[in-house]
């Protein structure tokens, strides 16, 4: 049987399991991989390690997307009351996902909660309501889920954010109430708010990298610095291909 070589890369897309009876994976992921170049798989949801394993040495590479709060418990401490539901399973399912991207080494964008999943992971803590820990003039959140706050980041030089957009500043989507505390080891903050919230994580070795912000909404709206930072990430899975 001749084997065909895969041409362009496969990008797993972790699911949300927050309904009962569902897993989901909101559209604008999907289309921002497919508008870079890749093909978005949707990971299914299993705590079948044999199946993960399988499941996760198909794939060039693994978006981590947004969704619920992660549970304190992860990163050792007491659930405050501002914290939001957490699904367990949901993180443990993240966390497995993440454990076999980076044994194979795999590029790896979380964003919103997946680069929260990324810095607890590794080590890190979270703020679990921003008002509450972290008063600030910004709002990061609307409280009316269907509008979504926009505010500035700023972008380090040495930062991933930048060499690839080439902007110092971005308007970025916001939707979330907890954010990176204490960084993961291993880990830099490359990108914030005005207020000093982190806003982008990238390891060390550098394809495992996070932006707290949403830029799957507006890439699939055209904006040129959000397309570019999905054309990086599957350039960095096409690597895998050569």
């Amino acid at each position: 049987m001749k084997i065909v070589k895969r041409e362009i890369p496969v990008i797993g897309i972790s699911t949300e399991i927050d309904i009962p009876g569902r897993i989901s994976v909101k559209r604008k992921y999907v289309d921002a991989v497919l508008q870079a170049g890749g093909i978005p798989f949707i990971l299914p949801f299993t705590d079948n390690v044999q199946i993960l394993q399988s499941v996760v040495s198909s794939i060039d590479g693994l978006l981590l997307t947004g969704g619920g709060d992660i549970s304190p418990v992860i990163y050792g401490e007491s659930t405050l009351p501002e914290c939001g539901e957490c699904c367990r399973d949901r993180d443990d399912f993240d966390y497995a996902l993440l454990r076999l991207a980076s044994e194979r080494q795999i590029p790896v964008l979380g964003i919103c909660r997946g680069m929260q999943i990324i810095n607890t992971y590794f080590g890190g803590t979270l703020y679990q309501d921003l008002p509450a820990q972290y008063p600030s003039e910004i709002n990061h959140r609307s409280p009316d889920a269907f509008m979504i706050l926009q505010h500035n980041v700023r972008c380090l030089r040495t930062g991933k954010l930048y060499s690839v957009t080439g902007k110092e500043s971005l308007q970025v989507s916001s939707i979330h109430h907890q954010a990176v505390k204490k960084l993961a080891c291993g880990f830099k903050a490359s990108a914030f708010a005005d207020d000093g919230v982190i806003e982008s994580i990238e390891s060390d070795s550098e394809h495992i990298w996070g932006v707290q912000f949403h830029p799957e909404l507006q890439a699939v709206e055209g904006d040129e610095a959000m397309k570019k930072l999905f054309v990086y990430f599957i350039s960095q899975a096409r690597t895998l291909l050569c």
